[in-house]
């Protein structure tokens, strides 16, 4: 293995890592912070670059604060955070810093980095892996799980809820999951609240449908948390990466739980996507508000259970949603009919299938592309050309697969960017939502 003394940290680097150089080598090392000096050793090398950890620091850079975390001070840290050892203004630096290099031709339309709501405790979801040991989150590129006592990113009740679980299953004999030889019963533990956690679902991933004592692991967990709105056991009897399995079954109350979001209720299944940050999801609906006007009609790609159209309904003419889980397309419809919007349809099947013979009968004035981290796929982005709709609004979590998309977009000038803003929906990571709106020339 190969050391480095003296390593200057110099800038950070798209996904989170510091940078630093030597002997004319681009060396990525995780924890670290600009203006900091480390011994580090080096795990990866390459032709012209390096993957290196942190033995010693020897001086760190400003902005370094206690990260109040025993799990990511680890030897083996977790993998939920990057930058937990940074005070929140330096975060939103970064993520500028990140944004304003990424985008250095499009600055004079850039509008900086908003600011989440909360910096702690603000995620909505989580699930935790179950080990031999004990529940936690894996390690960075890594299956190993790294317990805790507190994530400071979720609500408190949610380790609560976990501790006092593991405490009823140990009673009850429940095996946690080994992934080594496939054994084993509990797998994941996953938590989802509503913004006030006056709801919470509780998910109990299984290898097999036989959970023993279900019914006193029930009764014990409702009783010391009423708060709890339904349990579910999902069944997952594959060796695989994928948390979730095909089956479920319904332990007690409801499969859902009921969250407000501009003013719009919804119903959200425990496997329905939602954004996990509610606050910073209010500011981005604000922001799209501002760049739809009332006679719109407005197609809702990757729309999901409806959060993004029908948060800006009330603004618009006519709205047209396309999503590809039937499931998703159910709940949508029903939480437009729950908020009285008669002029929402919603389609189910892929965007880049369904798109070109939708807009011949739904011409629409505006597109709301939010799709998967990887982006649009190329040939709908051609499509989306061809069709000239007026206006593009484009929300990513990859702000790499964003600046690819764009450029495909506003080739030969066929549409012109007119605002780009980031938004910190995931406080203490490196990552970070991007909100663009393009127009057709």
């Amino acid at each position: 293995m190969m050391y480095i003394e003296h390593l200057k940290i110099e800038k950070i680097a798209m996904g989170g890592m510091g940078l630093g150089f030597h002997d004319g080598k681009a060396i990525f090392v995780a924890n670290t912070a600009v203006g900091d000096t480390v011994d580090a050793q080096i795990y990866l090398n390459k032709k012209d670059h390096a993957f290196a950890k942190v033995t010693k620091y020897l001086e760190r850079g400003p902005g370094v604060i206690p990260s109040g975390c025993e799990a990511f001070e680890a030897d083996e840290p977790c993998g939920g955070c990057d930058w937990l050892m940074l005070d929140y203004h330096t975060q939103l630096q970064y993520k500028d810093i990140l944004l304003r290099e990424l985008f250095k031709d499009q600055l004079d339309v850039y509008g900086g980095m908003e600011a989440s709501e909360l910096d702690r405790n603000y995620r909505n979801k989580v699930f935790m892996p179950v080990g031999l040991q004990s529940y936690g989150i894996y390690a960075r590129y890594s299956h190993s799980i790294v317990p805790h006592e507190r994530c400071l990113n979720h609500p408190p009740v949610f380790d609560d809820i976990a501790g006092t679980l593991m405490q009823l299953c140990q009673k009850a004999k429940v095996e946690p999951y080994n992934e080594l030889d496939h054994s084993g019963c509990l797998r994941h533990i996953g938590l989802r609240c509503n913004r006030d956690q006056s709801e919470i679902l509780l998910i109990l991933v299984c290898r097999s449908a036989r959970l023993p004592f279900s019914k006193t692991i029930v009764h014990g967990i409702t009783s010391a948390f009423p708060q709890i709105c339904g349990i579910v056991q999902n069944i997952n009897r594959d060796k695989t990466n994928v948390i979730l399995g095909k089956e479920d079954k319904l332990l007690y109350g409801k499969s859902y739980l009921n969250d407000i979001l501009s003013d719009i209720r919804f119903e959200i299944n425990y496997k329905s996507f939602w954004q996990i940050n509610s606050g910073c999801m209010e500011k981005i609906l604000c922001a799209m508000r501002a760049w739809v006007k009332p006679d719109y009609k407005v197609i809702d790609a990757y729309c999901g259970i409806g959060a993004i159209g029908l948060g800006i309904a009330g603004e618009i003419s006519e709205l047209l949603g396309i999503e590809e889980i039937p499931e998703a397309v159910q709940d949508a419809k029903k939480n437009a009919e729950n908020n009285g919007f008669d002029r929402a349809k919603y389609v189910c099947g892929k965007f880049e299938q369904k798109f070109e013979e939708l807009n011949a009968t739904f011409t629409a004035d505006c597109i709301i592309l939010d799709p998967p981290r990887s982006g649009v796929p190329e040939s709908s982005l051609w499509n989306i050309r061809k069709a000239g709709i007026p206006r593009i609004i484009y929300l990513s979590c990859s702000p790499m697969s964003l600046a690819r998309d764009l450029k495909i977009l506003m080739h030969d000038g066929r549409y012109n960017l007119l605002s780009l803003s980031g938004f910190d929906m995931f406080p203490n990571t490196w990552h970070i939502e991007t909100l663009a709106v393009l127009e057709k020339t």
